[in-house]
Parts: structure tokens; sequence; C-alpha cells
């Protein structure tokens, strides 16, 4: 598999990515505890943003992650889109068979939730694209 070049070249400056952190931040009306608890996360996303991994959406407020290691050969995935809100029904139905201790299910299914993909598809994402994927479920949690 061939490494995607999107962390070649950057996409948007840092502090405009910063505002589109905070603009996505303050839609989802995260609390400035929430933002302090998570900031690594956070600072994570506007990684992604700044170097071309992640877009926002400015009207839907849905993320679109360009894997930096597409899943398959050929007609492999190599992208997701991450909703922009969640409900209980849409988790619930990922978390079907996830042990309450597991944490790495969870996230996987959150992300799942997220994405609309299958679990099986979340398992397979390279450790680096995982970590974009884990940044953004972590404020839906």
């Amino acid at each position: 598999m061939q490494e995607n070049s999107v962390m070649n070249t950057s996409k948007i400056t840092r502090e405009a990515a910063e505002a589109e952190v905070t603009s996505w931040l303050d839609k989802k009306k995260i609390f400035p505890e929430t933002r302090d608890k998570f900031k690594d996360h956070s600072e994570l996303i506007v990684d992604a943003i700044s170097n071309g991994a992640l877009t926002l959406n400015p009207e839907s407020f849905e993320f679109t992650h360009t894997l930096l290691f597409p899943i398959g050969e050929n007609d492999g995935i190599t992208e997701m889109k991450y909703k922009a809100r969640l409900n209980d029904k849409q988790i619930n139905q990922q978390m079907k068979g996830v042990k309450s201790d597991d944490v790495d299910g969870r996230v996987q299914a959150l992300v799942a939730a997220l994405t609309s993909q299958p679990r099986g598809i979340i398992e397979r994402l390279d450790t680096a694209d995982k970590r974009i994927a884990t940044a953004i479920a972590v404020f839906f949690m």
C-alpha cells in the first residue's frame, strides 16, 4: 500500500485550522472544561486539517478524513466522512457485542457509528488514521 501524499502538502494555515476546530467545538457546544481535558485530541485534529488529512464542511460541520493509508487494494476505502451529530440509537447499534470494559472496542464502535462504516473496516485502520478517528470520537463520548 502506498502512502497518500496528504502529509506532504499543507492545505490551510495552522491558524485557519485552529479556527475551524474552534467553530466545530462551538457548534457541538463542547464546554471549556471538556476542551481543556481533550486538548491533545483537538490539537491532533488541527494538525490533520492543516496537513490536509481532514477537511471540515462549514455548512454541515461534517469532517472528511482522507486516509493516510487507504484500506484495501485498487477500489479500497480512501476516505471516511464523520457525522456532525449522533444519537444513542446510532451508537447502540454499533455497541452490540462490545463489552463495557473494552475501551478499544467502544472507540471503534463509536467511530463506526460516526462514519457509517462497519466495525470490521474501522479495525483495519492504520494507527496513524486511527489516531485521527479517535481524536474526533472522544468529543462524542
